[in-house]
Order: C-alpha cells, then sequence, then structure tokens
C-alpha cells in the first residue's frame, strides 16, 4: 500500500499496521512511503501502468478522478454497516463518496477547521471572559483590540494553503452547507449569490484583521507569532494542537493555550462543521481483493483510530472512538467537534476537494485576494478557471 506520511504520522501509522498485521497475522503488509506532493502524480502513474497498488492514501480529488474511471474497489458495503451503527453518517459518507454512485474510499484521519487559537495569558490580559458566540461579537472584539494596538491575527500566507484555511470555513458559515457542497461539486458557480456574500466577507476580514506582510510570513513562523504574543489569534485547523511545543515547549496544551470554534455568520445556528482528514481507497483490480477490503475496513475501525488517536494531534473519523483515548484537553476538545450525529453536517476542506489543476488557480487566486482584498476580482477569476457549473 502506498502511504504520504513522515516523521510523527508515519510512525503513527505503522503502529495502526501493526495492528492490522496482530488482527490478520497471514496478511503481509508492505508500505511505500511517498513525498506529500508527489501522491498524486505517482499514483496516477502507476495506475496507468496497471500495476496500482492494493491501497493507497487519496484526497477526495483523486478519489473522484479514479473512481470516474472504474479503477476503485466499491465499499458500499463497508459504509453500509458503519452507517447503521452509528460510525459514521450520511453527511460524511458524501464525502467519501467517487464519482460511479459508489463509495469508494474509507476514512482514515481526521481534522477540523475554523478553529481560533490562542493563549490564555494573552487573551486574559486583553479582558476577553469569554469567546465571542456571533459574528458580531468577533468583530466587536477584534475591532477594540485593533484599536489598542494590539496585531489580531497572526496569518502564514507565505505557504499557499494558509489562505483557504480561512476561505473554506468562512465559505461554509456564511453561504452555509447546502450552497458549499454545491459549490464544491460544480452544481453552482462563484457568481453565486451566498458564495459571493462570503468572498466578501472574507475579504473584508483581509483588509480589517489581517497583517500587511502576512504573504511574506510562513506557517511556521505564524504559528510561533500568536504563541509569542506577537498576536492575538489565529485561524487554523486542530492539528495546530501538535506544532506549538515547537515554539514553546513549556505550555500545556488545555490550559496554557486553546481554541475557540469561528462563531456563526447570521442567527444562533451552529453551522456546518468544517472537516478534512485523509481518504484511503483499494484497487479494483488489486491481486488480494479479501485482503485489501480488509485493511480498509480495518483503517476505518474504532480500534485502528484509537490506536492514532492515544497519540494526539488526530482525530478518529469513527464517531465511536471515546473521547477518554486523546492525551490532551485539546485534542479532546477537537475531537468533539467532529460530526457525531446523523442530522450533523460537514463540508469537506475545498481546497483538497476539488484537487488538481482547479486547486493550484484557487490558491492563486486567493493569493490575489490577499493582496488586493477585491472580492469581485476574485469571484471573476474563479468563475473563469471552474466551468464545472457550465453544463
Amino acid at each position: 500500500m502506498l502511504s504520504n506520511w513522515s516523521g510523527p504520522e508515519a510512525e503513527a501509522f505503522d503502529a495502526v499496521v501493526k495492528g492490522f498485521s496482530a488482527k490478520y497475522p497471514d496478511v503481509s503488509v508492505k508500505v511505500e512511503s511517498v513525498p506529500f506532493d508527489q501522491t498524486q502524480s505517482v499514483l496516477t502513474q502507476q495506475f496507468a501502468a496497471g500495476s496500482p497498488p492494493d491501497a493507497a492514501v487519496a484526497l477526495p480529488g483523486m478519489v473522484r478522478q479514479l473512481s470516474q474511471q472504474g479503477l476503485l474497489m466499491d465499499v458500499d458495503g463497508i459504509w453500509d454497516t458503519w452507517v447503521k451503527n452509528g460510525e459514521y453518517n450520511d453527511s460524511l459518507r458524501a464525502i467519501a463518496a467517487g464519482s460511479d454512485n459508489h463509495t469508494d474510499a474509507v476514512y482514515v484521519k481526521g481534522n477540523v477547521n475554523g478553529l481560533i487559537w490562542h493563549t490564555t495569558a494573552r487573551t486574559k490580559a486583553l479582558g476577553m471572559s469569554a469567546p465571542p458566540a456571533t459574528w458580531p461579537e468577533l468583530t466587536t472584539m477584534l475591532d477594540k483590540y485593533k484599536a489598542s494596538g494590539v496585531a489580531p491575527f497572526s496569518v502564514g500566507a507565505k505557504d499557499v494553503w494558509v489562505p483557504t484555511q480561512w476561505m473554506d470555513p468562512i465559505l461554509l458559515n456564511v453561504a452555509g452547507e447546502e450552497k458549499f457542497n454545491k459549490l464544491a461539486r460544480g452544481e453552482i458557480g462563484w457568481d453565486d449569490a451566498d458564495v459571493a456574500k462570503a468572498v466578501t466577507v472574507f475579504s473584508t476580514m483581509i483588509r480589517d484583521y489581517w497583517p500587511k506582510n502576512a504573504l511574506d510570513t510562513g506557517f511556521s513562523d505564524e504559528t510561533c507569532g500568536w504563541v509569542k504574543g506577537k498576536n492575538a489569534f489565529a485561524n487554523n485547523g486542530a492539528f495546530v494542537n501538535g506544532i506549538v511545543a515547537s515554539c514553546d515547549p513549556s505550555l500545556r496544551p488545555g490550559t496554557d493555550y486553546t481554541f475557540f470554534t469561528l462563531p456563526p455568520f447570521e442567527g444562533t445556528d451552529k453551522p456546518a462543521q468544517a472537516v478534512s482528514g485523509d481518504l484511503f481507497v483499494g484497487a479494483k483490480e488489486s491481486k488480494n481483493p479479501v485482503a485489501t477490503r480488509a485493511f480498509l475496513e480495518y483503517l476505518g475501525s474504532v480500534d485502528a483510530q484509537t490506536i492514532w488517536a492515544k497519540r494526539g494531534g488526530y482525530i478518529a473519523p469513527n464517531m465511536k472512538v471515546p473521547s477518554s483515548v486523546y492525551p490532551t484537553a485539546n485534542d479532546k476538545a477537537a475531537a468533539e467537534l467532529w460530526p457525531k450525529d446523523a442530522a450533523s453536517q460537514a463540508g469537506y476542506d475545498l481546497d483538497d476537494w476539488i484537487g488538481g489543476e482547479l486547486q493550484s488557480k484557487y490558491r492563486n487566486a486567493l493569493v490575489e485576494l490577499v493582496r488586493s482584498q477585491d472580492a469581485a476580482a476574485f469571484i471573476d477569476t474563479m468563475k473563469a478557471a471552474d466551468t464545472r457549473s457550465n453544463g
């Protein structure tokens, strides 16, 4: 099988593979690792050559591309059981669906986005007694801090994926789950009124609360910026919990640093949760179909995901993994945000969902939006680049 993890993530995945081997001692698992940014090209080449791995990590865009070509193993039966048992819901299943009317992937790793990170010492000094519950409360607080000379947000937009961590949850929050997922699936265009409203909200956030040098600072420096008090807040996913120690190893998660969720833009209803994470697929022409299917089923199981969750910096997509297994308060709090019941709605990271050339155009358009704060120009650029809704 093919993976793209390194460092602690690779070690965690190796532990999961060992768990599978303990359950199925007669199955030999060979792990081939490739760099993250080469995964799609390597996987495409291997399938084209007729020698794909039995199983491989893949983001949703790649899942749809391969399923459209009829290359993936149908895992509907596994998903039927999971949904019936309350391990996953239909909103999550839709994210793992291919382009062939089947579910062609399983979750192995999760993340939640739209989290506003801060140190408790900093926000206590600023007088924040409780997180803002509404969008006006958020902007009122940020205006107050800005007026007193405090830089509101630390942003590392030199790494081009960072602006997507803002645009995607704001789009989900402002436009709503239905419009977000229609846009992701190419059923509506970027000039839709609700989508355009979300872009305008984001451009206003950039203008009012981002540092002027956002495009000159990378993610690592951005993280250490708010950790060390240069800025009040940062907006990023739950993975930040495992990175803060590189800035200040003395800080205790949940006590010295924590997060609150991006508040709802309008009304009092909790918006759908912005999620991301890694999926796994099986090759339809696998030479080891029984073992491959067992491996995929294991990756999405409570047993496998508990192994990784115990190590921290990870959210188990399987809803039945108990919160007690997570090692820190921040891990537990982030895991509780993952869609936990049949009614919970989710929107998957738009950046990784669309994939391929369109993903690059989306990132480049966001960079220009950071420079100009011109929402109309961004919409025009994306409307020209993303023609899927044109029919």
